[in-house]
């Protein structure tokens, strides 16, 4: 599809309307200023640049994606493909069977949430001690906690020396390790992935959250100046473009908060209140830059792929509007590359969802790019928070070199490494060792999954299994090295 720089496009590209800040952010941004006035001032297009390298074939941006294959994944499930076959011989997605969970259970599986993490925090220790140096300890720790090494070239010391000079600086004047990474802050409004009862957080979340504990405690003894990972929900953020419903976004964020005491987590994992630390000029700066985007698009060829790849990943994130689940199959069926047999109507609106979902990339590319890293958001969230963003160290959920991609899941076949709680819903399996893992909604119900929820709130909690069975598809050929 060829995108033209319109101003057309462009309105239909920002929609309606801006993200609004809460009452904080004047306060946040002003304190910022002062203690930044380099960083704090209102970006000017051509300076934000951070991130940007000349094009081998223009002198155009270049952007990089935050493409990852896990988040297509439900494309590539085989549960997917036999729900369709079932909706389009006259059945119907099945409905998952609910049991209930009292407190006392619910302490059952937090305990063996934390069994599940203890061999996987071993191994961060064990990483560590092979070290005399304290700096090289520490890197190893987080090495060892990190997946797709190959792809962030841990090794390299080009792609890391911004990493390891800010460590060593770490080390040399005692602050605390803060390793702070833009990563989820809801369920994506994708009803096949996350379904109707996965709204809120559940253990897929609480997985991740006790996994950047785990990490943090090994730092800590390595590391008299103490660590914390730091979590800036970026969902906030992506409510024009993705569709994300905002009260939702905020619900599931102050259930977190109230959840991390009940996970035993106390500052080991610090989640941040994002729109509490946008700046003023955050709305005109996305504003601007999805319009040069839109520009680069239509005039690099590299740009225009990466916005194209970016595109196959976000029409798996994006909300299709579409309420009833059997239209949700037959529609993601025909997204996911396989129309033959579905009606003709629903076959175009999915049609239409890809071209829109084209359009709005421009979008979703700028908020990432200018927004969160042109403006420094992570920095003023780690300033804000008390920190130094001057020796902070940047984490990723989408390997980037020279940033790490901190693992959120101990790997099996019900834990693909690389796929997130926020496209996902827990699961546990079953066996003489419980283990814990992350899967689709449409798998667990056509696999004939139970349901666990919470029995003094109805809320969901995971999906449960006594075996495997076979694995989700492609999601899970995505290795922890790969």
């Amino acid at each position: 599809m060829k995108i033209e720089a319109t101003s057309d496009l462009i309105r239909i590209v920002l929609g309606k309307g801006h993200p609004s800040t809460v009452s904080e952010a004047t306060k946040n941004t002003e304190a910022h200023g002062a203690r930044h006035p380099t960083s704090a001032r209102p970006a000017d297009l051509a300076e934000l640049g951070g991130e940007r390298a000349a094009s081998s074939r223009t002198a155009a941006p270049r952007y990089q994606s935050a493409v990852t294959q896990p988040a297509a994944g439900l494309a590539r499930a085989p549960e997917l493909l036999a729900a369709k076959q079932r909706v389009l011989s006259g059945g119907r997605l099945p409905a998952a069977s609910v049991r209930f969970a009292g407190p006392a259970e619910i302490d059952v599986f937090l305990g063996e949430l934390d069994q599940a993490i203890r061999p996987f925090e071993d191994c961060l220790r064990k990483a560590g001690a092979r070290h005399g140096d304290r700096a090289a300890q520490l890197k190893a720790i987080i090495k060892k906690a990190s997946i797709q090494t190959s792809k962030t070239r841990f090794e390299c010391p080009r792609d890391m020396a911004e990493f390891d000079a800010r460590l060593a600086r770490i080390v040399r004047t005692g602050e605390p390790i803060v390793l702070a990474m833009p990563e989820g802050g809801g369920k994506v409004p994708v009803p096949l992935k996350t379904g109707r009862f996965g709204r809120g957080p559940d253990f897929a979340e609480f997985l991740g959250i006790k996994m950047r504990a785990a990490l943090a405690r090994v730092l800590r003894e390595f590391h008299p100046g103490g660590a914390h990972v730091v979590v800036v929900p970026d969902t906030c953020l992506h409510t024009r473009d993705m569709g994300f419903c905002a009260d939702e976004v905020r619900s599931h964020l102050e259930q977190l908060w109230r959840d991390l005491p009940r996970l035993g987590v106390r500052d080991e994992v610090i989640v941040a209140d994002t729109l509490a630390y946008l700046p003023a000029d955050w709305s005109g700066v996305v504003e601007r830059s999805a319009a040069e985007v839109v520009a680069s698009i239509a005039e690099d060829q590299a740009v225009r792929e990466a916005a194209a790849a970016q595109s196959r990943s976000l029409m798996f994130i994006k909300d299709c509007g579409l309420s009833d689940e059997d239209e949700a199959v037959l529609f993601y069926a025909a997204v996911a590359g396989h129309p033959d047999g579905i009606p003709t109507g629903l076959a175009a609106q999915a049609r239409a969802f890809q071209a829109a979902t084209d359009e709005v990339t421009p979008l979703y590319m700028a908020i990432n790019h200018h927004g969160i890293r042109g403006l420094g958001l992570i920095e003023r969230v780690v300033d804000g928070l008390g920190f130094s963003s001057a020796s902070y160290l940047r984490a990723s959920v989408h390997a980037k070199p020279g940033c790490p991609r901190p693992a959120l899941s101990v790997f099996h076949a019900l834990a693909p490494v690389a796929l997130l709680p926020m496209h996902a819903l827990g699961v546990r399996v079953i066996d003489e060792t419980p283990r814990w893992g992350l899967s689709f909604d449409v798998v667990g119900r056509m696999r004939g999954w139970q349901a666990v929820c919470e029995a003094t709130t109805g809320r969901f909690l995971f999906y449960e299994t006594t075996q495997e069975g076979v694995e989700m598809g492609g999601a899970c050929a995505e290795r922890a090295a790969a």
